[in-house]
């Protein structure tokens, strides 16, 4: 019987399996003996398609079918085999099946020929196939996510989406609705799950191959402040010794989903964007490279900390940010600019005296 309310809640990772292959290969004939004639081509996707990277241990099998319609009528037979049959399953145009109630084993998604979903799981698999440089970064999001979301599938799955669709960006199977979207602010309660996406995005960076020095990884911004209201972007400062360094860390930060601001004018301060529109539905993360004595970076620290401890500010910056948010939705220069005098006068009533950047 149906359930859509089952679903997979845990999130476990292994390492690449060579048997992945010949695991698919077995379900793909069960699936074909199945459809029969209506069966064109059964695709092995998702991350255990993808050589030498970690993934959840479960077979995803793409068939593409003629024609769907005659797919329903099939349904005890995928029963038969284990499946648990969820009809389309959100996404409009697809038969998903899952395998099995006791652990998953399998997932089953069925599309007609001609679903443009088929072509984005493809190329997909095919990107990542023949660029290692991505593939490693995509497994190291994956099991840093894993680690500090290991009950929470959602969590785990929100938190990478933003580097799945930078890559359909790059195949050219991003969806209108990404192609279409907005960048604008929107302000959202405190989700208590943004301190644990910035410790994962912070491992994953310091988790890449030939790692380069630096003096200090923090999480900065409203997202780091608990109950207070925010964009819902990771902010990240990584702090260097020279900022003749930063170059370096251009290509690294970028296999792992950001898009570089080249024509930033402040070249003491580079700033790195990951979900922007069109690369992706919505921002999620920022990262700032700036020297270790940089101002604007001591400021910030500064400023944050004085939010973490003091309510009253808090309080009343949150509303400040809100109202903002309302009447600059996608001027992000006013925006930044309405809460600077804010932002200046706590941290000269702390006592700050150093020249302050907006």
């Amino acid at each position: 019987m149906i359930d859509p309310n089952e679903k997979i809640k845990t999130v476990e990772l292994t390492e690449y399996n060579p048997e992945w292959p010949a695991l698919f290969s077995e379900a793909a004939n069960e699936i074909k003996a199945i459809l029969g004639e209506n069966c064109i081509q059964i695709y092995h996707v998702g991350s255990t398609a993808i050589p030498n990277i970690w993934a959840k241990p479960i077979i995803d099998v793409l068939p593409v079918v003629k024609d769907i319609s005659l797919v329903d009528s099939l349904n005890s037979k995928f029963e038969a085999l284990g499946y648990v049959c969820m009809g389309e399953y959100h996404i409009p145009g697809r038969r998903f099946y899952w395998k099995s109630r006791a652990k998953r084993t399998h997932n089953i998604h069925l599309f007609e020929q001609g679903a443009p979903e088929i072509l984005r799981h493809l190329l997909f698999k095919d990107f990542m196939s023949t660029h290692e440089d991505y593939a490693q970064a995509y497994s190291f999001i994956k099991r840093c996510l894993a680690e500090v979301f290991p009950h929470d599938i959602e969590n785990y799955v929100n938190g990478k989406s933003s580097f799945v669709q930078l890559i359909d960006y790059k195949t050219g199977t991003a969806k209108q609705t990404q192609l279409t979207a907005k960048d604008e602010i929107v302000i959202e309660s405190y989700n208590p799950a943004w301190p644990k996406l910035a410790a994962a995005e912070i491992k994953a960076v310091k988790a890449m191959p030939n790692q380069l020095p630096y003096g200090s990884i923090e999480h900065i911004g409203s997202t780091a402040v608990p109950g207070l209201s925010s964009k819902p972007i990771i902010d990240i400062v990584i702090a260097l010794k020279s900022i003749e360094e930063a170059i370096h860390w251009i290509k690294p930060l970028e296999t792992l989903g950001y898009i570089f601001w080249k024509e930033n004018p402040d070249k003491s301060h580079l700033r790195f964007m990951k979900g922007m529109p069109p690369f992706g539905m919505k921002r999620t993360h920022h990262i700032h490279i700036v020297e270790e004595n940089n101002s604007t970076f001591e400021q910030k620290r500064l400023f944050r900390d004085i939010l973490k401890n003091n309510e009253k500010i808090r309080n009343e910056y949150e509303l400040l940010k809100i109202k903002l948010s309302q009447s600059c939705l996608t001027d992000r220069e006013a925006y930044t600019e309405g809460k600077g005098h804010f932002i200046e006068s706590v941290l000269r009533t702390d006592g700050y005296l150093k020249p302050i950047s907006r």
